[in-house]
């Protein structure tokens, strides 16, 4: 499978970011600032849907963790979400962080 740029989509309705493609130093950073922009600076509660990610390292883990401790610390929720058998599937699994399969 070639990897593929980082990219993302946010559905206003469902309150779901979808991300796509790898997530590498420049894409961590675009994704921290979705996920305060889709937040709104962490006033609102998304799920953010994993399951089209092709490079997920401990980076965007990080990305992840710290959005949930700061959702957590405003009282509100992000939940993720992977496709079973995925890359961001298995790599949360192995980190222990909590998450949906879709």
């Amino acid at each position: 499978m070639d990897e593929q740029a980082y990219s993302s989509g946010f559905d206003e309705t469902s309150s779901v970011l979808t991300v796509r493609g790898e997530i590498d130093e420049v894409a961590g950073v675009a994704l921290r600032e979705d996920i305060a922009k889709y937040t709104r600076e962490f006033s609102r509660p998304i799920r953010i849907d994993l399951g089209g990610v092709d490079y997920f390292p401990s980076l965007a883990v990080g990305v992840v963790a710290a959005a949930q401790r700061k959702a957590a610390a405003a009282g509100i929720d992000i939940g993720l979400v992977a496709a079973e058998g995925s890359v961001a599937q298995r790599v949360l699994t192995i980190c222990g962080l909590p998450h949906e399969m879709s």
